[in-house]
């Protein structure tokens, strides 16, 4: 049987409350769920009481209404099942959603090594037959997520040979879809000027300087801020390491600023996240978390 929950700490949020975005910062109540089931949840375990939800989410200001309409758009698609006990619902991921959110923090708390690159891209000719425009959607969503930068036409670009087997395979997967892939080097323009072309790098570096900005000098004086500051700068820091491709040092504008971005997101972890955890413990009933 799960463990029941306990009152929220004394310094517990108050009762006002939004449906939509937060009011104390700029989650929407299903990024909010995300996040706080991506950092307080899936590390430890794979499920969490429902109103354990509704007040970790209260406090990032979203009402009960907001929260279980969340948790209803989640179970909808999959990532999350509720069963009652009594009055009571248990909210648990799906094996698929908890393995992702783990990986997921894996990626968000390990600082990428140096790759060696020789220099060669690695080029995938995509045609798909038959795609209606929403597959084709999800398609293309699919690629930039994997990294890759887009030239048109069908054409994508990778410089990580590491994983030119994965995308492949996932390409193969897709129905109607064909692939070529090749291995060259750029010659004209500039591999940089491709660069610039093949990635929004205007939007990438907007996401760190505005994580850079918003949290740099921020500080928060009571766990109940600590954990709303640290779940939104998890939330912050997840969608840059989404969405910057790791592209080699050598084709990226100068001052590129991941490495602040990551330094400033390692200290706050540890000022901040103990504090966050703790905060979360004690509305689940466990003040062991670490």
């Amino acid at each position: 049987m799960p463990p029941r929950t306990r009152k929220p700490p004394t310094d517990a949020p108050s009762s006002r409350r939004t449906a939509g975005r937060s009011a104390r910062g700029g989650l929407s109540a299903t990024q909010a769920l995300l996040t706080v089931l991506a950092e307080y949840v899936a590390p430890q375990s794979s499920g969490v009481w429902q109103e354990t939800l509704v007040q970790a989410l209260g406090a990032l200001g979203h009402s009960p209404a907001a929260v279980r309409q969340a948790i209803s758009r989640s179970t909808k698609e999959g990532a999350l099942t509720t069963a009652r006990h009594g009055n009571r619902a248990y909210v648990e991921l799906s094996e698929d959603a908890l393995a992702t959110l783990r990986q997921g923090e894996r990626a968000m708390s390990e600082e990428p090594g140096p790759e060696s690159w020789n220099g060669e891209w690695d080029v995938f000719v995509v045609r798909s037959r038959g795609k209606d425009q929403a597959s084709a959607y999800q398609l293309r969503t699919s690629m930039l997520l994997r990294g890759l930068g887009y030239l048109g036409n069908g054409v994508w670009l990778s410089p990580h040979a590491r994983l030119k087997e994965e995308i492949v395979r996932a390409l193969s997967s897709e129905p109607g879809v064909d692939v070529v892939v090749l291995r060259s080097h750029i010659e004209h323009p500039e591999a940089s000027a491709v660069v610039e072309r093949a990635w929004d790098l205007d939007a990438i570096v907007g996401s760190y300087k505005q994580l850079l900005t918003r949290f740099g000098n921020h500080d928060p004086q009571n766990d109940e801020q600590r954990f709303l500051a640290w779940t939104e700068l998890a939330h912050a820091w997840r969608d840059c390491v989404m969405t910057d491709p790791q592209l080699p040092a050598d084709v990226l504008r100068a001052h590129w600023p991941r490495e602040r971005a990551s330094a400033l997101v390692a200290e706050r972890r540890g000022q901040w996240r103990p504090a966050a955890q703790a905060y979360f413990g004690a509305l689940v009933g466990d003040d062991s978390r670490t």
